[in-house]
C-alpha cells in the first residue's frame, strides 16, 4: 500500500487512523461560526479540519425543480437544490480566512471541491487535500484538475458500482495524482447499522492498494470504532455545535464536545489491533497450571493411568502436558493419595 501524506499525518497501514473533523457547510453563511468549529476542533487533539469549497451556485442549474431532501432528527426536511446551494456559498475570501485560521492552529486543511477554481485555490491557500464527494466520482474532468495538482485526493465511495470508484482512482492515478485514498460511504444519511458493509473497508484495500477511511453517517459514534478495528486509515466524522438541529447533513454529526473523547477511543480501538502471531508476556504466571497427583494411596508397581491419577495445581510434580510421556509407566514407590507424583517415582518404559 502506498502510504499518503495530509499536512503532517501520515495515512496508511502501521499509522494511527487519522481523524479528519467534518464541519462541511454546517455553518452557512457565518464566518464566525467556522472559526469557531476550526479553533475548539483544533483544541480537541491530533485531527484534521474538513470543510466544503462551495463558493459558486452555478455548479447547480436554476429552475429544474430539482429538490434536496434530507433526514433531521426529527423527521425530514425538502429544499430546492439551488436555494439550498445558494445560501451555503460563500466568496472564496471567506475559505481563505477559514484556510489562514487552520495553518495558524497548524490543522491540515481539507475541502470538497466541486469546481477547478476551488482546486486552484486550495492549492495556493496550501491545503492538505482534495475531498471528491461521490456525485462526482464520474467527473473526469474535475477528477484530472485534482490529480494535477499536487494534492491527494479523497474519493467518498458512497452509492457507487465497485468499477465506478476503480476508474476513479484509476484515472487519478493515470494522471499523477499525488496520493489516493478511498472514504468508504454506507450511502444513505442516516445509514442503519446493518447496512453499512463495512466489509467493504479491507475488499477496497485488497483492490485499489491505497488507504482506505470510513465517511461516517451513522447516528452516533459505534460504526468509527467498527471501521477502526477493520483496518481503516482514515476516519471522516462530521462535529457541530447541535446534531438535532434541522438543518442539511447534521443528523449524523457528533456534538463537537465528543471531539476528545472520539479520539481517545479511536487510538485506543487501533491499538487494541496489534498484531499475530505473538508473544505472552513474560514471565508468565503458570501457577495455576495442572500436575499429577495421585487419585488413591498408590503402590510399587501401579500403573499410570486416568483410574490412579488425577491432576491438580501447582504442578510440583510431573506436568500434565507431559501425560503422554508418563502414562502406562509403572511406579517405583508408594504414593499417598493426593500427594504429587514425579518423575523420580516412576520406573522403566511403558507397561
Amino acid at each position: 500500500m502506498t502510504e499518503v501524506r495530509i499536512g503532517s499525518f501520515t495515512v496508511g497501514d502501521g499509522h494511527p487512523p487519522v481523524f479528519m473533523a467534518e464541519v462541511g457547510t454546517f455553518f452557512n453563511q457565518s464566518l464566525e461560526q467556522a472559526r469557531s468549529y476550526a479553533r475548539r476542533i483544533a483544541a480537541a487533539g491530533p485531527v484534521v479540519f474538513k470543510t466544503e469549497i462551495l463558493h459558486d451556485p452555478e455548479i447547480c442549474m436554476a429552475g429544474t425543480g430539482i429538490q434536496a431532501a434530507y433526514a433531521h432528527a426529527h423527521g425530514r426536511r425538502v429544499e430546492d437544490y439551488r436555494q439550498l446551494i445558494e445560501r451555503k456559498c460563500n466568496p472564496l475570501s471567506f475559505y481563505a480566512d477559514v484556510a489562514g485560521l487552520c495553518r495558524e492552529l497548524k490543522v491540515p486543511f481539507v475541502a470538497s471541491v466541486y469546481d477547478t477554481v476551488a482546486v486552484d485555490f486550495m492549492v495556493a491557500q496550501g491545503g492538505a487535500a482534495l475531498k471528491i464527494a461521490r456525485n462526482n466520482v464520474d467527473h473526469l474532468p474535475l477528477i484530472r484538475h485534482c490529480a494535477g495538482s499536487g494534492l491527494p485526493i479523497i474519493f467518498d465511495a458512497g452509492g457507487l458500482y465497485v468499477w465506478e470508484i476503480v476508474r476513479a482512482v484509476e484515472e487519478a492515478r493515470r494522471h499523477g495524482a499525488a496520493g489516493v485514498i478511498v472514504n468508504h460511504h454506507p450511502g444513505a444519511n442516516p445509514t442503519p447499522a446493518e447496512q453499512h458493509n463495512l466489509a467493504a473497508i479491507p475488499a477496497y484495500k485488497r483492490l485499489l492498494d491505497c488507504p482506505v477511511g470510513l465517511s461516517c453517517h451513522y447516528r452516533g459514534e459505534q460504526m468509527m470504532y467498527a471501521a477502526v478495528a477493520l483496518g481503516a486509515n482514515l476516519i471522516e466524522k462530521g462535529v457541530c455545535d447541535d446534531p438535532d438541529e434541522a438543518e442539511q447533513d447534521v443528523v449524523t454529526a457528533a456534538p463537537i464536545g465528543r471531539l476528545p473523547d472520539m479520539l481517545r477511543t479511536i487510538t485506543e480501538c487501533w491499538q487494541a489491533i496489534g498484531c499475530f502471531p505473538t508473544l505472552p508476556r513474560e514471565p508468565r504466571d503458570l501457577d495455576t497450571r495442572s500436575g499429577l497427583v495421585a487419585r488413591r494411596d498408590l503402590r510399587p508397581g501401579d500403573v499410570i493411568d486416568r483410574e490412579n491419577v488425577g491432576f491438580a495445581w501447582p504442578a510440583v510434580g510431573i506436568p500434565v502436558g507431559s501425560w503422554d510421556l508418563a502414562a502406562g509407566r509403572r511406579l517405583g514407590r508408594a504414593i499417598a493419595a493426593g500427594r504429587p507424583i514425579d518423575w523420580h517415582a516412576l520406573e522403566g518404559p511403558s507397561a
